[in-house]
C-alpha cells in the first residue's frame, strides 16, 4: 500500500472549498502537520492501462439518502511518486530529513485518479486515513 499526502496549499484549498466552502477550505491543521491518505498498491497500474470509473455511494442532496452509482466527477492529480527501497525503518522509529535520501529508491510520475462526488461524502465523516 502507499501513502497519498496532501501537500500543495492551492490544491489543498480548492479541494476544501468543494467539499467545506471557501470560508472553510483549509483546515487549522493543515499548516502544522503531513495530511496523508491510505491508498491500495492494487491501484497501481503502468501506463497505458485502461481506468475504469468507479462505483460508489454519493450523496448530492442532504435531505435525501445516498445512492450507489458511477463517479460522475472523476478528477486527475499528476503527482511524483517515491519507491522506497530499502528494509525501511521499525515501527515507530522516525528516519531524519538527513538520512531520508537513502532510502529512496526511484521517482516516477502518477497519476492521481480521484472521484471527487464519492471522495465527497466519505471524506466529511471520516478524513485522512
Amino acid at each position: 500500500d502507499y501513502t497519498d499526502f496532501y501537500c500543495s496549499k492551492e490544491h489543498a484549498t480548492n479541494v476544501g472549498t468543494m467539499f467545506r466552502g471557501k470560508e472553510n477550505a483549509l483546515m487549522p491543521n493543515w499548516l502544522h502537520l503531513p495530511v496523508g491518505y491510505h491508498g491500495r498498491a492494487s491501484s497501481v497500474v503502468v501506463s497505458g492501462t485502461d481506468i475504469r470509473r468507479p462505483n460508489g455511494q454519493t450523496c448530492p442532496d442532504e435531505t435525501k439518502p445516498p445512492t450507489f452509482g458511477n463517479c460522475k466527477l472523476l478528477d486527475i492529480e499528476l503527482e511524483m511518486a517515491f519507491f522506497i527501497g530499502t528494509e525501511g525503518n521499525h515501527q515507530g522509529e522516525p528516519i531524519t530529513m538527513d538520512k531520508a535520501d537513502e532510502y529512496i529508491f526511484g521517482l516516477v510520475i502518477m497519476n492521481d485518479w480521484s472521484a471527487r462526488d464519492i471522495q465527497k461524502w466519505e471524506y466529511v465523516t471520516l478524513g485522512p486515513f
